[in-house]
């Protein structure tokens, strides 16, 4: 592209200064020829109409380096950064990597064949790229639940950077996609944002838009959207740097809600399961259309829960057995968080303190491990290191992630 307008510029340059150069000799010759000046008016005027026929053709020849803002591309879906495909007129579409975007299958959140055995994640960012933590975090999962579908729910960019023509035609091999694809228990899903709100209860808080106003944007859509999920289509949702480390397997991981801490008084949003249907969802997903902070943090997450494990089902902080809802389990911050997030850091050392057996201990037991991105995100996962704890885990977990480390930025 940049080559042909290189090309139509030098062009177009060159064939200016022709005319300009003829202009400049006609006109000189009528002064010293001594032409009547009413002759000179018309034979300019006859110049000045082909320079303007001139500039009219080639300003439709010269492709615009600056299109407008509302052109198509804004409603793009983008895989990557370099593909571009026009948004689905259903919930999503399922992506695959070697097959044309034409033969991508749609994707129906609410549909009720969707099994609440799912686990789902969600990517909010609009990145084109996942990061290694977070294809880590998928692999694992799908990695040691072969029998439970793995969605990735992935938000689309608002803009492609590429044009649509070219980058249709360019492979579609990300090495998160194909280190996914690998996995057939996998499905990754393009979300039409749009659609995927319209007809819910927060539908309304999506298109006023208030949201994206707030300090907090990414970290609201993505509180509301794994609520709106769980309302849909039920599932068990990870965040997406929670490391699986074992099978979720037995009726302790349904409808269940996991403590944050030791003294359990946080229920964290981390990792919810509620099938579809559930009574707690409908109840979150009316909180959260009806009370809106955009200056608010953790309201929409950990806080929403507590008030309406509260207000449902009774239930006081730091006493589980409070809890008089029968159908929604409290699990202890030992299965998904057994270390806090103060101490995160420990998980990234070179050395991976091993002398600390207890913590060790605790998480061998567990069944993930909450890598807390939102304190730990600039320690890298060193994965040839022989003593860093993520990097040991991360080998035994998600290995076709490692092997391609170098891939990922």
């Amino acid at each position: 592209m940049q080559h042909q307008v290189a090309s139509l510029d030098k062009h177009f340059r060159s064939t200016a200064f022709i005319i300009l150069r003829h202009m400049e000799f006609a006109l000189g010759k009528c002064v010293n020829q001594r032409v009547p000046f009413k002759r000179r008016r018309y034979f300019i005027y006859f110049q000045l109409g082909l320079i303007l026929i001139f500039f009219v053709y080639f300003s439709r020849k010269l492709p615009d380096p600056h299109p407008p803002k509302d052109e198509p591309r804004g409603k793009l879906f983008c895989a990557h950064n370099h593909l571009a495909i026009k948004r689905p007129k259903a919930d999503g579409v399922v992506i695959k990597p070697d097959i044309h975007p034409e033969e991508w299958r749609m994707y129906d959140g609410t549909s009720r064949n969707i099994s609440d055995q799912r686990i789902f994640f969600h990517e909010t960012s609009g990145r084109s790229q996942l990061s290694l933590r977070q294809c880590c975090a998928v692999e694992s999962a799908a990695r040691n639940n072969p029998d439970r579908p793995v969605h990735l729910l992935m938000r689309s960019s608002t803009n492609c950077a590429t044009d649509p023509i070219i980058s249709q035609q360019l492979p579609i091999n990300p090495s998160w996609l194909k280190v996914l694809s690998r996995y057939p228990n996998v499905e990754i899903v393009l979300l039409n944002e749009d659609h995927y709100f319209a007809g819910t209860p927060l539908e309304d808080w999506y298109t006023k838009g208030v949201w994206r106003t707030s300090r907090f944007e990414m970290g609201h859509l993505s509180d509301y959207i794994r609520v709106l999920t769980l309302y849909k289509g039920g599932g068990l949702y990870l965040d997406m740097d929670i490391l699986t480390l074992k099978a979720f397997q037995g009726p302790v991981f349904r409808n269940c809600l996991v403590y944050e801490n030791a003294a359990k008084d946080t229920i964290g949003n981390s990792v919810l399961h509620l099938e579809r249907g559930h009574h707690l969802s409908g109840e979150l997903i009316r909180l959260l259309a009806e009370e809106y902070d955009p200056e608010a943090y953790v309201y929409h997450g950990p806080d929403a829960i507590a008030e309406i494990m509260n207000r449902v089902c009774g239930l006081v902080a730091g006493n589980p057995k409070s809890n008089e809802c029968n159908n929604v389990r409290l699990l202890s911050h030992r299965y998904f968080h057994p270390v806090a997030a103060m101490f995160s850091h420990m998980l990234f050392q070179i050395d991976g303190n091993m002398s600390d057996v207890e913590t060790l201990f605790e998480i061998k037991e567990s069944f993930g491990l909450h890598l807390w991105n939102s304190i730990s995100l600039h320690h890298p996962i060193n994965v040839d290191n022989k003593n860093q704890i993520v990097a040991i885990l991360a080998r035994e977990h998600c290995p076709l992630t490692v092997s391609r480390a170098a891939d990922f930025n």
